[in-house]
């Protein structure tokens, strides 16, 4: 299995090759972690998210590629626009993007760090093992 981590285009991915199996897609799945900077506004986040949102699309290598991104965004932003405006943004951009199969938001009450960015995409490359465990065991099961 690939793994692989790496800061790209501003943001950290790490992904795994899941195993082929009828039931499944083939192809990547992985996450990228985004941090929303603190310099971004309520009014600039539709446009910053959208962009750097996008760029991750642009590294789908193939139309089964599937893409979980967590989104670190500080708390200032999200309660500057509410609840409501902050999912019809990210919907919007998950419409938009078809490898992008789900935005993970993260509220942050200050910016994290390089150390903790990584903490994330260690948390997330577990996430990654434990799905493709799980995803083993199911073909087992099943042949």
């Amino acid at each position: 299995m690939a793994h692989r981590h790496g800061w790209a285009g501003g943001f950290l991915e790490t992904m795994a090759a899941l195993p082929v199996c009828p039931a499944m897609i083939q192809g990547q799945y992985r996450y990228a972690i985004l941090q929303i900077p603190e310099a971004i506004t309520p009014l600039k986040f539709r446009g910053h998210a959208r962009k750097e949102i996008e760029a991750v699309q642009a590294t789908a290598k193939d139309e089964e590629d599937i893409i979980l991104v967590r989104l670190f965004v500080l708390e200032k932003i999200l309660f500057g626009l509410g609840q409501k405006k902050v999912d019809s943004i990210l919907n919007g951009i998950v419409a938009k993007c078809p490898n992008i199969q789900r935005i993970e938001l993260e509220p942050l009450a200050r910016p994290l760090n390089a150390e903790e960015m990584q903490e994330a995409a260690a948390e997330a490359q577990a996430n990654l093992e434990e799905m493709t465990r799980r995803a083993m065991a199911m073909k087992g099961l099943g042949g």
